[in-house]
């Protein structure tokens, strides 16, 4: 006795464990373009390092500057000192300054990170993409 519909059923199958990639690219996409307007602007480093990093059939990842994490989430008061030299040298107000440390008063929350990812997911419905992925496989 054979399965009638076997091959269909095993090339819908096939599309169902596809769906992922072209949705979490959908969903990496709306997520930095929802990041960008949200992040503080100082210098635009942060805001143009923002984007997609890649979307397989696991996990979709967007990157960005290391000091992300930084401005999302804030940083506390902490004493800077200089590692390799004996002094902090720096410009302020238009002079240089040499200090053997230096208290950094910290800085607070700016959060836009997971806001971001969250209204990204909720504009990206997968069952969507998996019904019309199902029913272009047949």
């Amino acid at each position: 006795m054979s399965l009638k519909g076997s091959p269909e059923l095993q090339r819908r199958l096939r599309a169902i464990g596809q769906t992922f990639k072209p949705v979490g690219r959908k969903w990496a996409d709306t997520t930095v373009n929802l990041a960008k307007p949200a992040v503080p602007v100082k210098t635009g480093r942060l805001r143009k390092s923002i984007r997609r990093k890649n979307a397989s059939m696991k996990r979709a990842t967007v990157v960005a500057h290391f000091t992300a994490p930084m401005v999302d989430a804030g940083t506390k008061p902490h004493t800077i000192v200089p590692k390799r030299a004996k002094n902090l040298v720096f410009q302020a107000g238009g002079q240089t300054i040499f200090a053997r440390k230096v208290h950094h008063r910290g800085a607070r929350a700016q959060p836009f990170r997971q806001k971001a990812a969250r209204e990204a997911l909720r504009r990206t419905p997968m069952a969507e993409e998996l019904i019309k992925l199902w029913n272009e496989a047949a």
